[in-house]
C-alpha cells in the first residue's frame, strides 16, 4: 500500500521508506516519527511501522545530542559538562513524549532549543532553589534585538569589511531558511514594527510572536556562531 506520513512524502513501501530517512531533515524525522506512532497496521505491518518509528528516533538522537550539549555550553552557560549530559537525557525523553506537540511549519531546531532552555533552567532551579540569577542565561527578546542590530550594522572599520560582509551573507540565509511565519516576523522586527502590531497582521496572538521570534533567534544565532 502507498505510505504518506505527509502531503509532502509519499513512498511506496516500507524499504524504500527506510532507504530515503538518512537523507531527512529533522523536521521530516520528526513528522515520520509521529506518523509512524499514530498508524495502525494490521499483520507483519506492524513489524514494520515499529521499524521506521526506531530509525527515526535514533537518527534525531544521533544528530540532536551533540548539537544540543553545545547549545547549553555555549548559548545557556552551563559549565558542568556531567549536567549538560543530564539535561540533554531528560531533553531527549521529552522529544520522544512530546514529539505531537512539533508543528512542522515551526523551525525544529528552535522548538527544541526552548525545550532544551526550559529544561536547563528548571534543573539549576532544583538543584539551586532560589539563587539569584537562575534562568539569567534565557535570552529575552531585548537581547536577541540588540544582538541582530549588531550583526546588521555598518562597519567604518577597513580590517572588518570582509568579515562584516561574511558575517551579514550567514545572517541573510540564516533568516532565508526559516519557515516563512518566522521568516516574516523577522522582517517585520527588523524593520521596526512592534510585536502587537506584528500579531494583527500575522492573524495571531503577540505572545506567539514573541515565541517565534525567539526560536528563530537561538536557530540564526547559532547558524552564525557555531
Amino acid at each position: 500500500m502507498p505510505l504518506q506520513p505527509s502531503k509532502s512524502l509519499h513512498f511506496d513501501s516500507w524499504d524504500q521508506l527506510l532507504q530515503w530517512l538518512p537523507q531527512a531533515d529533522e523536521s521530516q524525522l520528526m513528522v515520520v516519527f509521529v506518523w509512524a506512532g499514530e498508524l495502525r497496521v494490521p499483520g507483519g505491518g506492524s513489524r514494520s511501522v515499529a521499524l521506521v518509528r526506531k530509525d527515526a528516533f535514533e537518527r534525531l538522537v544521533h544528530r540532536a545530542s551533540d548539537r544540543l550539549r553545545v547549545f547549553l555550553m555555549q548559548r545557556c552557560g552551563c559549565r558542568d559538562h556531567d549536567l549538560a549530559e543530564d539535561v540533554v537525557q531528560q531533553v531527549m525523553i521529552k522529544l520522544y513524549l512530546r514529539a505531537h506537540q512539533y508543528d512542522p511549519k515551526r523551525s525544529f531546531w528552535g522548538w527544541l532549543y526552548r525545550i532544551a532552555r526550559n529544561e536547563y533552567i528548571d534543573t539549576l532551579r532544583r538543584l539551586h532553589p532560589g539563587d539569584i540569577g537562575v534562568g539569567a542565561s534565557d535570552a529575552n527578546d531585548s537581547d536577541w534585538e540588540e544582538w541582530l542590530d549588531k550583526q546588521s550594522a555598518d562597519s567604518n572599520t577597513p580590517e572588518s569589511v570582509a568579515m562584516e560582509q561574511e558575517r551579514q551573507q550567514l545572517l541573510d540565509s540564516a533568516i532565508a531558511s526559516l519557515p516563512s511565519l518566522q521568516r516574516a516576523i523577522v522582517r517585520l522586527k527588523r524593520e521596526g514594527v512592534k510585536g502587537k502590531e506584528i500579531a494583527t497582521q500575522l492573524g495571531i496572538s503577540q505572545a506567539y510572536v514573541s515565541q517565534l521570534y525567539h526560536e528563530a533567534g537561538e536557530v540564526i544565532r547559532e547558524a552564525i556562531e557555531r
